[in-house]
């Protein structure tokens, strides 16, 4: 386990890497930490700061100045400011006389150079030498290599008591098949739900789970990433995210340390979550502008390979888009003019604008084959839906689809249905009208489109989903789901099937009325409100339990669009 904790730390970055993992770890050794990394503002040098005794020597400050890697020549002192040596005098002449706070100022201090892999010999005596010279009774130096790293990440995170062998047994089952991912995060979730299965009711066993569903999901990632395949990581961060709130959501209202610090720990999951979603979608949007491109590197053996492909990168890149929008509007009310703020506003609007072309470049997204791909196609939409400038691109789309669809029915092609399995689909369709009743009995699918543009005013589209509904699918129970009392208990880890459904929604009817109908039930019932994502200002929760678990989204998120509010007000 050593070995593989090594590799991991080896991988990690310096920014947003390796220094979103040392406060967690130090706090897990019982050190209180008073400095983290934070959004703009200088450090001088220190990345870290913590005080507490380790290895039960004395108690001290320690303070962290972080390198990734390898430590060489080149990171002593080659001339950027960011190089190691700077850091230490800033940490030296700056930090410590200046900004180390009150209660620390009597106290012993230790900086202690951290890094993920190893120092290579060439920059040894540099080091040592520059200890030597400025170490006194009150100022020691230490190394945290990746070494020493991992030892403490054994001892605190997954030592025995808190991750039997069992556990590390399946965590190296699911790195050992990585390339074959669907295997690697079925033995993942096993992992998932042995650290999520804590008593909530104590508060100290809720943070170490969460923080060791946060450092295992960290070296998933790391060895996804040095494989270059990042499918288990992707599909092992949503399930970590939904387990992981399920165990902390209690905690967000308190106030009190241990609560804080759950707090924290979950954020970053967050936040490692939306860090894996990115380097995904990476790996794609470098060629959405190129027609058929994508379809193409699915290396399909039919049509229906391309199809499901598409539709689930379709609600992935969305998804990942509607978490940045939400993470854009945090820092917004902190900072809108913040450096880091524009940068996600900018990857935002660049994801919206990746959406578009992955549509049009790939012309099978105007056709779903399953019904249940309507959750895919909703939060496109929503996506779409919450910049004012794209509204004409979410008409034009849902305009072609409702017309492929229309032709698809009329030819008795490969029209949505409401069957599951891969070899079910291969014998889609069959020609008898017994059959096409069966697989189109009930459908999520056109009520949503329908939705969207009766909220948007796009008519032509409405009336052909009437048309839809008048030719081909008057057998057909037109449904729309809500949350209920149970939702909230299974909605996370998705226990047991839970809410209520609306059947035979009227679509025949005038649009006012079609949308009076659908959202009575939104204002009536307070069951979506009383989702703890919803309460605790995280809704993107939700969504990401929508799509993992392949289930409707519900209503509510459109009701802002027809009281003419935001999203953001939620």
């Amino acid at each position: 386990m050593k070995l593989i904790i090594r590799e991991y730390l080896a991988s990690l970055r310096e920014r947003g890497e390796l220094d979103a993992l040392l406060p967690d770890l130090l706090s897990q050794m019982g050190l209180v930490v008073f400095s983290k990394p934070g959004i703009g503002g200088r450090q001088y040098g220190v990345d870290v700061a913590a005080y507490g005794s380790i290895d039960n020597e004395p108690e001290k400050v320690y303070l962290f100045s972080i390198k990734s890697g390898d430590l060489g020549r080149k990171d002593w002192n080659s001339g950027s400011p960011q190089d190691l040596q700077p850091s230490l005098d800033e940490i030296r002449d700056t930090y410590i006389p200046m900004h180390l706070p009150v209660e620390y100022k009597d106290k012993p201090v230790e900086i202690c150079i951290c890094f993920g892999g190893e120092m290579k010999e060439e920059i040894r005596l540099n080091v040592s030498s520059y200890q030597k010279k400025y170490q006194t009774e009150h100022l020691a130096f230490s190394e945290w290599g990746g070494e020493k790293l991992s030892i403490y990440i054994e001892q605190f995170f997954l030592r025995e008591e808190l991750l039997p062998k069992s556990c590390r047994g399946i965590l190296r089952k699911s790195l050992s098949m990585i390339d074959e991912p669907d295997i690697s995060f079925k033995h993942y979730s096993k992992l998932i739900n042995l650290l999520s299965s804590c008593d909530v009711q104590n508060a100290e066993e809720t943070l170490t789970s969460i923080r060791q569903l946060n450092i295992c999901l960290w070296i998933l990632y790391s060895w996804c990433r040095e494989a270059d395949n990042l499918e288990s990581a992707y599909l092992s961060s949503e399930r970590t995210l939904l387990f992981a709130w399920s165990i902390s959501k209690g905690y967000f209202e308190k106030k009190d340390k241990t609560s804080k610090a759950i707090q924290e720990s979950f954020i970053n999951i967050i936040l490692l979550k939306i860090q894996i979603g990115n380097a995904f979608l990476e790996k794609i949007l470098p060629h959405v502008d190129k027609l058929y491109a994508i379809s193409n590197a699915v290396s399909p053996s039919s049509s229906i390979d391309v199809n499901l492909k598409l539709f689930d990168i379709l609600g992935r890149l969305a998804l990942e888009g509607l978490w940045l929008h939400w993470y854009y509007t945090r820092l917004e009310a902190i900072d809108k003019d913040n450096k880091v703020t524009q940068e996600i506003l900018q990857k935002m609007q660049r994801y919206r604008v990746s959406l578009k072309q992955l549509i049009t470049n790939n012309p099978i997204l105007f056709s779903p084959y399953k019904d249940e791909q309507a959750i895919d196609i909703n939060l496109a939409a929503f996506f779409f839906a919450l910049d004012l400038t794209s509204h004409d691109d979410l008409h034009r789309w849902l305009q072609f689809m409702v017309e492929h669809i229309h032709f698809l029915f009329y030819t008795d092609s490969c029209y949505p249905c409401n069957l599951h399995t891969y070899h079910e689909l291969l014998d889609h369709p069959r020609s008898t009208e017994e059959y096409k009743e069966e697989v189109t009995k009930g459908s999520i699918l056109y009520p949503i489109i329908a939705t969207y543009a009766a909220l948007f005013g796009f008519d032509d589209v409405y009336e052909e989903i009437q048309k839809l509904k008048s030719k081909f699918l008057e057998h057909c129970n037109f449904q729309i789901w809500y949350p209920d009392e149970t939702s909230e208990r299974h909605f996370y880890k998705y226990g047991d099937n839970h809410g209520g459904t609306l059947s035979h929604v009227g679509v025949g009817q005038p649009q006012d009325i079609f949308l009076e109908e659908i959202f009575k039930e939104c204002y009536e019932s307070e069951h979506f409100n009383q989702l703890s994502a919803i309460q605790y200002q995280t809704w993107p929760i939700i969504l990401t339990a929508c799509r993992h678990y392949s289930f409707p989204i519900p209503l509510h998120f459109l009701s802002g669009f027809r009281a003419d509010t935001n999203i953001n007000d939620n």
